[in-house]
């Protein structure tokens, strides 16, 4: 495995990738051009969740993906938007480019975002034609194949966050932040999962884009799974809390949730099929 830091992006919004390719295999004669995972880390817009970045890049890696892990723009730079999508069209479109350089498929590439990060991601699936002209870039730019969201934020509107100041912080004059209200027939196909317990983000923001994108013909896979606290990751003990780690004893056992679990396997068989 070869990791790169990068900074890509204009002078105005720059972003900090870190990029995780796969090693040449030696017995292939010609080296294989991976599907790519631009992977965006939950946090609240506060800070990027370890549980949700590294550690899930690995598991990509390990299935045979490079891994793109962006550093999109937090609230202590308020506003996040528009920036965030600006930083994210240019990741996208500079791989794009350049895919003979980092031994990539330009043609699978894919956005995986949990929780702010899936927010980040449902609203470039919605919007990325009109991103791509802003940002004075070709036409043939931009498309992505997939979207993969687990407990994603879908709008600012739909319970979370809870306070006025970080929804400005979040959203500042950009009105574009209600990702369900800005689908078209020119989003991609999405695997989207949560939980009926998520006490953090209400899983109707899934449940809502899931119907904004089935009501314009957008293949969706959704799981809506009847237990799990917010942000479980993979929902194994490699992703989980350490129990009793500044709290309860019992803490950790919430985020390793068996059923739930499933959801990255499937996932992967349903980008085989796609893809």
């Amino acid at each position: 495995m070869k990791t790169l830091k990068l900074t890509l992006g204009q002078p105005d919004f720059p972003v900090t990738v870190t990029y995780y390719q796969p090693a040449a295999i030696a017995d292939f004669d010609q080296p294989p051009r991976r599907p790519l995972v631009i992977l965006l880390p939950g946090g609240g817009y506060r800070f990027y969740s370890d549980r949700e970045n590294e550690i899930v890049a690995l598991q990509y890696l390990a299935a045979g993906y490079a891994v793109a892990v962006v550093a999109y723009r937090l609230i202590d730079q308020p506003p996040v938007y528009p920036t965030a999508l600006y930083q994210l069209t240019q990741v996208v479109t500079t791989f794009q480019r350049h895919a003979a350089t980092y031994a990539i498929d330009a043609h699978r590439i894919l956005l995986v975002g949990f929780s702010a990060g899936g927010h980040v991601a449902a609203l470039y699936a919605d919007l990325w034609p009109q991103l791509v002209q802003t940002c004075g870039l070709p036409a043939t730019l931009g498309a992505i194949q997939a979207v993969v969201l687990a407990y994603p934020v879908i709008g600012l509107r739909l319970g979370w966050p809870t306070d006025a100041a970080t929804r400005q912080a979040i959203s500042g004059d950009w009105d574009l932040t209600e990702a369900d209200q800005l689908v078209t027939s020119q989003n991609p196909p999405a695997f989207i999962w949560t939980t009926k317990t998520d006490e953090l983000v209400p899983p109707q923001n899934a449940q809502d884009y899931v119907q904004a994108l089935r009501r314009v013909g957008v293949p969706v896979r959704f799981h809506l799974y009847p237990h799990g606290p917010h942000a479980l990751s993979l929902a194994r003990p490699l992703t989980a809390f350490a129990a009793g780690a500044d709290r309860d004893a019992t803490f950790g056992e919430r985020y390793v949730e068996p059923t739930v679990a499933t959801w990255f396997a499937d996932q992967l068989a349903w980008l085989r099929r796609l893809m």
